[in-house]
């Protein structure tokens, strides 16, 4: 799918016209997550885009995240995705790709938990313990946060359940106002490097595991009407 024809579908979920037709493919795909009143849209959409990523974990996906989401390959030879509003008032627009910077010892507790993992504490230094999470095929990922690879792809990790924390705390307070906008929420990752020890394939398990539980987050908090549009960014 062009970049376009992903600013196109976004628009027709979130409510609006598209800037751009949808090829008969795009439409397609559409239909198959489209109640048929034209009048019922999501008005609420999670775009996620994986950087790099050639994996059959996500290429040939069994994991049940992807059988609910419009997912697509991104074709990067068109540079732009437009979604227009008339009212810029209408969309509320929320970026997951805000820094982390500095963090604390008990949100890595908080997010191992979160996950159903656990940290333990390095007693001399306590941001260099090692945090371990379930994964979906029985395994455990340990990252060791005293190894710059495992520290740099959990900080990653970390940004992104703050800022759905944050989207999600914004949604509360949309769903307050007499006219509530359609929401878009936006994010990437490309924090996976390929290497010899088999990191990057456990790597891409903790991602899955961790957007499986953003997703769930969400469908709690919309009460299910909310789209996942999940791209591939090879």
């Amino acid at each position: 799918m062009l970049l376009p024809e992903v600013g196109a579908a976004v628009s027709v979920l979130l409510g609006v016209a598209p800037t751009v037709t949808l090829s008969a493919s795009g439409s397609s795909k559409l239909n198959e997550v489209l109640i048929p009143n034209p009048f019922d849209r999501p008005r609420a959409v999670f775009m996620f885009e994986v950087g790099g990523i050639d994996d059959p974990l996500v290429v040939e996906p069994k994991n049940a995240l992807f059988c609910k989401a419009l997912k697509n390959s991104v074709d990067l030879g068109s540079s732009k995705a437009d979604i227009l509003f008339p009212d810029e008032e209408e969309l509320s627009t929320i970026s997951l790709d805000h820094p982390l910077g500095d963090y604390r010892e008990e949100e890595i507790n908080e997010f191992a938990s979160w996950l159903g993992g656990s940290y333990a504490t390095d007693v001399t230094k306590p941001l260099d313990g090692v945090l371990t999470i379930p994964l979906a095929n029985g395994d455990n990922m340990n990252l060791h946060m005293s190894k710059k690879v495992h520290r740099e792809f959990a900080s990653k990790l970390f940004a992104l359940y703050r800022n759905i924390r944050k989207a999600m705390e914004r949604h509360e307070d949309l769903s307050q106002t007499l006219r509530r906008p359609a929401e878009l929420i936006m994010g990437s990752f490309d924090g996976i490097k390929h290497d010899t020890d088999g990191f990057d394939k456990q790597g891409m398990r903790l991602l899955l595991a961790t957007l499986n539980r953003i997703f769930d987050s969400l469908q709690t908090t919309y009460e299910g009407l909310f789209l996942l549009d999940f791209r591939l960014q090879r």
